[in-house]
């Protein structure tokens, strides 16, 4: 089982082990008969070729922005099962007529953008055309059962371009915008995260999706620049060209530095080799060797801070270019402002105005009030009758709100009351009969000594009389 399948039976859901025979068969004729199950296929195929090619397992290179097609492919993809993929030209030609898929050489070629309006200007317009005008039922007798080709992933390229473009934001300055091809190659190889870099296919894609479609650098040969935040389309000039010898210069004479020390430590530990063997002869040659690479990477070393000078001086230029721009610009905006001011004598002729203006308002303002002032006469004794006719009114008020208070409250006392009557005149009958068994005579003695029931009922009845 090759590398290909593996990565697509591991990672991807829709190459299921129940799902291989509809895949692998060919899956054409459900076009019509199946329209969901096909598209399903279709889709299931197309993702699972991005992600290997995205991964680097496409066979016939290492691409990860192209999906190269052909035997080796479906060799790649054979199972003993199933064999090879039936339909793997209909997955092709609906990629391609969807713009999911551009043909390597159309998209090199090609001067408008891939998201432009397709047209018949368009280069790979006649391909999506034709395939349409045959219908996919039709696509193995154009691209017969093993398509070949190469063909660009737009959904990669432009994964790809996002994170090259967020990983080149950090260059600000007019020099760092600029850079030799190589160093780029290098840099968008360490983004992307491959380590034995670009295929020269993939650095070409890249190039072109950025400058043609996204219009965020510019290229030649031998250097990329950067669009900055004020540049449209950025154009390579001599100018950037010398800076990328430059700096192609200064990476050399780094490199050249590293393999230099690295020679010295060599050196270093054969003299001390030597010396500790006591090996007089080995030791002087090792120490001549290292001695002369040492003075090898002194020069070097001055070389290249010379050239860091230079470099230094360049940016410095080229910010200094940048301020002289920005007050051009801002002294043609202040004198275009100046121009619609009308100048010095305007501007006091309209500051006169204004004061005039000003004082008119005043003025009519101040007779506005003494008009005011005039016609309106105000009695001091009518106001003071008033207030005092409200002050009564307040205070009839308070009293007749006291009075019902205290309404209230007897009514509320003359409520809880009657108990307390009825017991305090018990106790004044009580003591008057105690008084009069004092003062009365043996015969009022004897009239007390009655039937007790007969007393009681007496002083029941007495008690009930109305107290005065």
């Amino acid at each position: 089982m090759s590398e290909l399948l593996c990565f697509l039976l591991q990672h991807e859901e829709n190459f299921r082990r129940v799902r291989l025979p509809s895949l692998y068969s060919d899956f054409r004729l459900q076009q019509s008969i199946n329209p969901d199950g096909y598209k399903t296929n279709l889709s299931a195929w197309e993702t699972g070729l991005t992600h290997a090619a995205q991964a680097g397992l496409i066979p016939g290179g290492k691409d990860i922005l192209l999906l190269r097609t052909g035997e080796s492919l479906l060799d790649a993809l054979e199972t003993k099962e199933w064999g090879k993929p039936l339909a793997l030209a209909s997955v092709i030609a609906a990629a391609i007529v969807e713009g999911r898929m551009i043909p390597l050489p159309d998209f090199l070629i090609s001067s408008t953008s891939i998201y432009e309006p397709k047209g018949a200007a368009s280069p790979w317009f006649p391909v999506s055309w034709a395939l349409r005008q045959l219908g996919l039922r039709r696509v193995q007798s154009v691209m017969l059962d093993s398509p070949t080709g190469n063909y660009v992933l737009v959904g990669n390229v432009e994964k790809a371009a996002i994170e090259v473009m967020k990983a080149m934001d950090v260059r600000i300055s007019r020099v760092d915008r600029v850079l030799p091809m190589k160093v780029f190659a290098a840099e968008v190889a360490m983004t992307l995260k491959q380590p034995s870099g670009l295929t020269e296919d993939d650095l070409k894609i890249l190039l072109v999706h950025l400058s043609r479609d996204k219009s965020y650098l510019a290229y030649n040969a031998q250097a990329v620049k950067l669009r900055g935040k004020g540049d449209r389309t950025p154009a390579v000039t001599t100018e950037d060209t010398d800076i990328t010898s430059l700096i192609s210069l200064m990476a050399d004479l780094n490199a050249q530095l590293e393999t230099l020390n690295m020679k010295v430590t060599e050196f270093d530990r054969k003299t001390r080799f030597a010396v500790a063997n006591k090996n007089r002869v080995a030791a002087i040659a090792a120490l001549r060797s290292q001695k002369l690479y040492e003075n090898v990477s002194i020069r070097r070393s001055e070389t290249l801070s010379q050239l860091e000078g230079i470099c230094n001086k360049i940016e410095e230029a080229a910010d200094q270019i940048e301020v002289m721009e920005v007050m051009k610009a801002s002294s043609r905006v202040l004198k275009g402002l100046n121009t619609e001011i009308g100048g010095v004598d305007t501007v006091e002729e309209v500051l006169n105005r204004l004061r005039n203006e000003i004082e008119h308002v005043g003025d009519v303002e101040a007779m506005i009030n003494e008009a005011a002032q005039a016609t309106v006469v105000v009695d001091e004794g009518v106001i003071d009758e008033e207030l005092e006719a409200l002050k009564k009114q307040d205070q009839a008020k308070v009293d007749e709100k006291a009075v019902f208070e205290t309404k209230k409250r007897l009514e509320l006392l003359d409520s809880t009351v009657p108990s307390e009557r009825a017991a305090r005149s018990e106790e004044r009958i009580i003591q008057k009969a105690q008084s009069e068994l004092v003062d009365s005579s043996t015969p009022a003695l004897a009239r007390l000594c009655i039937d007790s029931d007969e007393a009681r009922v007496i002083f029941q009845q007495r008690s009930q009389e109305p107290t005065i």
